[in-house]
Formats: C-alpha cells, sequence, structure tokens
C-alpha cells in the first residue's frame, strides 16, 4: 500500500486553479489521527457535500469544474457532484480553467482539455490558453516561439525571440533579427515598431495601444496612429486589466486608461490591483482605501498591518494591531470581523477560513457561526485522548516573502490511569517533536501534524511532517511506542531477535537499498516499513510503506518479549488483559485478540474452560467453524467414510453440500488438516463468494518466489497461490509455505478473522 504524507504548506507542485467565483461549494481540510490531510467540500451551511477523500482539492473555477488530487500522485478533475470529468492521470505542476478548457501543466508540455472531458491535445512548450483559435507555443530546444491550431498544425511559419497571446485577432512578436511587430492571425505584418521604443509587455491593449520603454521611463504607442500618446512621464505603467493601468510619476501613483488619459492622477503613495477594478492606494494621511479607476472609495481605513491583496467573490480582507481581521465588500464597505485570528482564505462570498487558537476554523461571516473546524483532540480507546498542542518557530523570511519556521503538531496524551507514566510519556513526546528530524533540519523549515493509535497496550506516535521546503524537502516520519502501563519506550530490537535485518531485507521489495526503508513502526499486525522520497523540481516529497506481518516475521519474532506480549494485550487502565475464560490462554498470548473475537462470534469453542491454542486443528474442527461462519445447513449427504451421528456431521455435510469441499477427496475429519488442504477449502470458499480461478501461469507466477513449491501437491497449487494473492496465507520469513504442515487452532482462529 502507498501512502502519501502532504503537508498543504510544503509541497512542490502546487495544484493551481483559478480565483473565480465559484458557488457555494468550497474545500475544506481535515486532518485526521492518521496524521493524513484530506480535503473535502462544504456548503455554506457547514454539511459536506463530497467526502474528505482527496489528497488536495482545488477551488472550483467559473467553468463548474475543481482539480482534485489522489494520493496516488494523480489529478483528475471533477465537477460540483464529485463525477470525474477528467479521470485521474499523472499530476501535472498545475491545473488552469478557462471558461472552455482546462491545461495540464507539466514541465515541457500542457495537455488540453474540454469542459466536457474530452482531450483536444498535447502541446510541447504551450503558454496559456488558445486565443483567436491559435496557441502560443516555445521551443525547448531553441528558445523561439510560434503558433499552432488545436490539430498541432503550425498555424504560420513565423518563428520569433518573443511573442505574447493573440486578442482581437492581433498580437505582439519579436522577429529573430530583433525587430517588434504587430501580426495578425495569418502572421501578416499589421505595424512595426520603431527602432528607439521597446514593448514593455508582449500585448496589445484597446485598439491598437502599446506600452513602451526608451530604457529608463514608459510611454503609450499607438501601433494604429505610429505615434506616442503620451511622453516619457512615467517611471512605471502596469499591464492593463480591463482597459486600465496603473502608472507611477517618482513616488505617486495614479490610474491611466488606453488613450492615456489619466483616470486619476498619480496623488497616493502605493497602488496595486486587487481585481474586479478595485485598487488598493495608500494616501498621504497613512489611511488604506479600495478604490475604483476614478478615485470612487470603496472602503477605507487607518487601522491597517496587512492585506488588501486580493479581491475574491467580491470579498477582501485587512487585519489590525490587536489581531482582528476584517473583512469588506467590493459594494458595500465593511461585512465582518473576526478576533484573534490570521492566514485568512476566502472560500465564498460569505465564508473564510482562518487560524484562530492554532485551530483551522471555517467562518460564516454573516452569522460569525464556525462552520467546520479542526478538532483538538481525538479519542484513542480505552479512556485515552489525544489532545493536539501547537508548536511554531519562526527563523525569518524566504525571498519569496513567506515567513520560513516550524509550524508543527503535536500530541499531548491523558486518560493513564498511572499520571506517573502519563507524564513520562508526554514529556518524551514533547521533547522528540520539538527535537525534530536531526541535529541539520532544525535549521530547516518543518510544517505538519502526527499521528496516534493504541495497539494493544502499546501507544505508537509518529510525527507526519516534511523538513525542509521545495527540492530536497524530505518526509519525516520517524515515531515512538510506549508500554501504557510502565511508561517503557520499545524500539524493534524489544521485538525481533538475531540477525532479522536479512529476514526484512528479503521481505521488503528489492526497488530501494535496506538502508533507505526507515522508521519501522510496530502495530498489532506486525511491522510497517516506509521507503521517503526527496522532493524535485517535479515530484513532491512521498512515502511508500510496506507492513511485515508477525507471520512472515516468526524466525525472527521474540514472541517472549515485553513488547510483543504488550502489543498483544488490550490495555485496560486496571492493567488486566481482555479475558477470554480460557485457563489455558494467557493475557499474553500472541493470538488473544483472534481467540476472543472468534468467541465472541460463536465460531470456535473450547471444552472444559480450555481452547487449546497449540493443537493441531482437525477437518472436522475446520468445517464447523465454516458452517457457523456462514450459517450453512446440509442435506444430511455425507463424504465417503464420514460416518452419521458423529458431533460434527451436521456440520460436515453443510460444507459439503455448498461445495466446499471440492477437490478434498481423501477426507478424514478427526485428522490434522494440513496446510495446503485448508487453503483449498478456503479457495473454494473465495470462488464460492465470486473470486475468479487462477491460470496456471498465474499460479507460477504467485508460487515462484515460494522456496518449497516443489512440495505443494499438483492438485492445489492453484488454491494455494489463490490464498497468497488474496493476503489469507503469506508464508514464512524464510521464504516457504509449508505446504503439508498443519495450523494450530490459534493460527486457525487467526485465519478464520481475515475471510
Amino acid at each position: 500500500m502507498f501512502k502519501k504524507t502532504l503537508s498543504a504548506l510544503a509541497v512542490a507542485c502546487v495544484m493551481l486553479v483559478s480565483a473565480a467565483a465559484a458557488g457555494t461549494i468550497f474545500p475544506a481540510e481535515y486532518t485526521d489521527i492518521d496524521g493524513v490531510t484530506r480535503a473535502g467540500y462544504l456548503d455554506e451551511d457547514g454539511m459536506t457535500v463530497l467526502p474528505f477523500a482527496y489528497a488536495q482539492a482545488g477551488d472550483f473555477a467559473d467553468c463548474g469544474l475543481a482539480a482534485v488530487e489522489n494520493e496516488q500522485w494523480q489529478t483528475a478533475v471533477i465537477d460540483r457532484t464529485g463525477k470525474l470529468v477528467i479521470a485521474y492521470t499523472d499530476s501535472p505542476v498545475s491545473v488552469d480553467f478557462s471558461d472552455t478548457i482546462v491545461a495540464y501543466r507539466y514541465t515541457d508540455h500542457s495537455v488540453y482539455y474540454a469542459t466536457d472531458g474530452k482531450r483536444i491535445g498535447s502541446y510541447p512548450g504551450a503558454v496559456g490558453f488558445f486565443e483567436d483559435g491559435l496557441l502560443l507555443c516555445r521551443n525547448a530546444d531553441t528558445g523561439l516561439y510560434s503558433y499552432v491550431k488545436q490539430d498541432g498544425s503550425t498555424a504560420f511559419s513565423g518563428s520569433y525571440r518573443k511573442a505574447g497571446a493573440f486578442s482581437n485577432g492581433r498580437t505582439l512578436v519579436q522577429t529573430q533579427d530583433g525587430d517588434y511587430q504587430a501580426i495578425d492571425t495569418e502572421g501578416t505584418v499589421l505595424y512595426t515598431l520603431p527602432n528607439d521604443v521597446t514593448p514593455s509587455y508582449m500585448a496589445i491593449y484597446g485598439e491598437s495601444t502599446v506600452v513602451v520603454t526608451n530604457g529608463t521611463n514608459q510611454a503609450l504607442y499607438s501601433l494604429s496612429e505610429g505615434k506616442l500618446l503620451t511622453e516619457f512621464l512615467y517611471n512605471t505603467i502596469s499591464e492593463f486589466h480591463d482597459g486600465e493601468a496603473m502608472v507611477r510619476q517618482i513616488n505617486r501613483w495614479g490610474i491611466m486608461d488606453t488613450t492615456g488619459k489619466l483616470l486619476t492622477a498619480p496623488t497616493y503613495y502605493y497602488l496595486s490591483y486587487m481585481g474586479e477594478g478595485l485598487y488598493a492606494a495608500r494616501s498621504e494621511d497613512g489611511s488604506v482605501s479600495a478604490v475604483d479607476a476614478g478615485g470612487s472609495l470603496s472602503y477605507r481605513t487607518l487601522s491597517y498591518i496587512s492585506g488588501f491583496s486580493e479581491l475574491r467573490y467580491g470579498l477582501s480582507w485587512h487585519n489590525t494591531a490587536d489581531g482582528t481581521l476584517i473583512f469588506f465588500r467590493k459594494n458595500g464597505g465593511f461585512a465582518a470581523s473576526v478576533k484573534e485570528a490570521e492566514n485568512p482564505t476566502i472560500l465564498t462570498e460569505n465564508v473564510v477560513c482562518v487560524t484562530q487558537d492554532d485551530t483551522r476554523k471555517y467562518i460564516d461571516l454573516r452569522s460569525g457561526k464556525t462552520l467546520f473546524e479542526q478538532p483538538k483532540s481525538f479519542d484513542l480507546g480505552g479512556g485515552i485522548t489525544a489532545r493536539t498542542v501547537h508548536y511554531e518557530k519562526f527563523m525569518g523570511y524566504q525571498q519569496d516573502g513567506t515567513e520560513h519556521g516550524w509550524d508543527v503538531d503535536f500530541p499531548e496524551i491523558s486518560g493513564l490511569s498511572d499520571k506517573k507514566v502519563q507524564s513520562t510519556i508526554n514529556s518524551e513526546i514533547r521533547s522528540f517533536f520539538l527535537k525534530g528530524p536531526s541535529v541539520t533540519a532544525e535549521y530547516d523549515a518543518l510544517e505538519g501534524s502526527y499521528g496516534a493509535s493504541v495497539e494493544g497496550s502499546v501507544l505508537v506516535v509518529w510525527a507526519n511532517c516534511v523538513s525542509g521546503k521545495g527540492a530536497g524537502s524530505s518526509v519525516w516520519n520517524n515515531c515512538l511506542a510506549f508500554d501504557l502501563h510502565t511508561g517503557t519506550q520499545y524500539t524493534l530490537n524489544d521485538l525481533l531477535i538475531g540477525d532479522y535485518i536479512e529476514t526484512v531485507k528479503q521481505l521488503l521489495p528489492d526497488d530501494h537499498a535496506i538502508y533507505l526503508y526507515s522508521y519501522p513502526r510496530v502495530s498489532t499486525k506486525g511491522v510497517t516499513y516506509f521507503y521517503n522520497e526527496y522532493e524535485s523540481a517535479s515530484r513532491r516529497a512521498y512515502t511508500e510503506e510496506y507492513l511485515l506481518t508477525f507471520e512472515q516475521l516468526s524466525g525472527v519474532l521474540n514472541c517472549n518479549s515485553a513488547c510483543y506480549k504488550a502489543l498483544m494485550t488490550s490495555y485496560s487502565p486496571e492493567v488486566s488483559a481482555a479475558a477470554t475464560g480460557y485457563s489455558d490462554v494467557s493475557s499474553t498470548c500472541w493470538a488473544l485478540q483472534y481467540i476472543n473475537t472468534v468467541t465472541e462470534r460463536k465460531l470456535m469453542t473450547g471444552a472444559n474452560g480450555k481452547f487449546r491454542p497449540n493443537d493441531k486443528i482437525t477437518a472436522a474442527e475446520v468445517c464447523t467453524t465454516i458452517a457457523r461462519q456462514r450459517g450453512l445447513s446440509g442435506s444430511g449427504t455425507l463424504p465417503a467414510d464420514v460416518r452419521a451421528g458423529e458431533w460434527y456431521s451436521e456440520a460436515v455435510s453443510a460444507v459439503y453440500a455448498n461445495g466446499l469441499l471440492e477437490g478434498l477427496n481423501d477426507f478424514r475429519p478427526t485428522a490434522a488438516m494440513t496446510r495446503e488442504d485448508a487453503m483449498q477449502l478456503f479457495a473454494n470458499l473465495l470462488q464460492a463468494d465470486g473470486t475468479a480461478a487462477m491460470s496456471d501461469t498465474e499460479t507460477a507466477q504467485t508460487l515462484v518466489s515460494v522456496k518449497d513449491a516443489g512440495s505443494i501437491s499438483a492438485d492445489r497449487r492453484n488454491a494455494v497461490a489463490l490464498c497468497m494473492q488474496k493476503g489469507l496465507v503469506q508464508g514464512f520469513s524464510d521464504g516457504t509455505i509449508k505446504p503439508q504442515g498443519t495450523f494450530t487452532r490459534a493460527e486457525f482462529a487467526k485465519l478464520l478473522t481475515t475471510i
């Protein structure tokens, strides 16, 4: 099984979607007790519309679609019902949406789809979307730009040093000779710019306006008139949005249209475009305002710390010195305030996500009600609770202006009857998380959460974090294991004996060197090893995990160790294991939970207060358990050599009548059933449930790694292979399956709970 470990704040390949208005469905995140953050979609009442089943989920774009990612690092596009419009495929660097097209951006090409999911094509070096039916592409070998049609054919012969997207049938290009020209969709030259001006942007605004520079200042130039629309009076002219651009003269900002007319004279100390025709403006008196191109005021405040950066869904924000977030609307001024909050994300016109009390919360601005929030504690069972503690360590700022440091959650345990043990465990957990992955990693960014589980009487706690940022960052998922009764900290050496590394090496895939499999984590099932891959330019840091069961590790497993006994003993505040009622099954028996399970389900019973866990199980006992489990009844017909009137006759008749003894010609009810005969019966069960029989080729492939495959009876090979393929039997640590051996009653109890 593969499980990707994600940090929403530390990924290399960020899923990018447009921030356009998208109705009332918005993405939300939830981190479960396993430490994995999953995403789903809520509505404005806080109801779950699409389940928390995605590794990542993006906003719904104007076209009604959103990009989601699964735990296999694949990306899909869904509609608002969760239906797959574009099936999961290799994750791109980003997913972009237009009104009619979805673009999967990879490092060297883009794949385009229509919004109905139909694949349009793949285009090397693609930039943007199709405009006027043409797509701008850059040749990776020459660095030159050209234009292609949807069928991938070249639109016309020209190749250019620089080029822009078409708009109104025209665009701006720079020829290989260095000339700047305006061309149409046939490649015909419409205008050539003078040699003494250089376009600041490869774009034509309005009818024929281009922003040009003389190397020091900027001006507007008219292609159609062949002259400057303004003098080189401006230190800066921004790109145009809806026919308007910001201009700067010395240290004052204003707004201009495409004719060169000043809509707002340069009077502001600062100006930035927020979207939807609104600008953030700082005035001489220190106030900050949201204004339109004509200077009309939408919102103004004297109390400003940060914000005014973007308008989403007609809403923006700023914060104040006392830690209050103020939200305001494009049309209507003040909308709401949220005290002692930070890191706001606007999700709809009424819902925002903020961090408050170190907790991610989704808040309805109309009512102030918290619609959904990350829980602060988890019930681990047995009266034990894990409360989330948040830890931050600021280390400075990165080049992009984002904060650099630690942002980590870890658990604090409560509910143990022995408070001294509880205190010891919590102290060790805190030290573990605050120390981090290593001495050198203490100076890297660290972001993420934790996982925790109670395994028998053992508390297992692990990190689920990413250490570092960008290429070279890695997953940190090391773990701790504590005896809940004594506080003793267990390691793998407390569970396995001898040269167990060689056994582990044989069981793990040989795709990676053994030393790259790290951070072994114990559970009641076995030991899980992890292979952690570093982040690269095209792939985020991820984890592959491999469970080695106790059956596989039986050759090096110390069943008498305190660690193993604790794993196999259910935790109780009274320090007593779950009672079986059998005098020959101790509270430290490795099969305690399986014997409890089959006893509670009335599948297996003992006699005279004993279960006989180490006795070999007979064919009659096997048939009896199967008949009980499946609720089978028979016709009274029995296999040859099976006498009527015996205690097991009715059960054997039921199993026989339902075809489950097919292939078991030498059936002796009172004899110990061989492992291969038991696997034949279980294979019959699987096929009765609809599982297809394996072909001889599939059987050979499955058994190729079984060292004693040659000792499997010819008529049992398919059954043994099927049981192995379905995980019912996994073999021994030495690579054998021991087909002529037998199952003990304890071993069969475990097997019975898996089918």
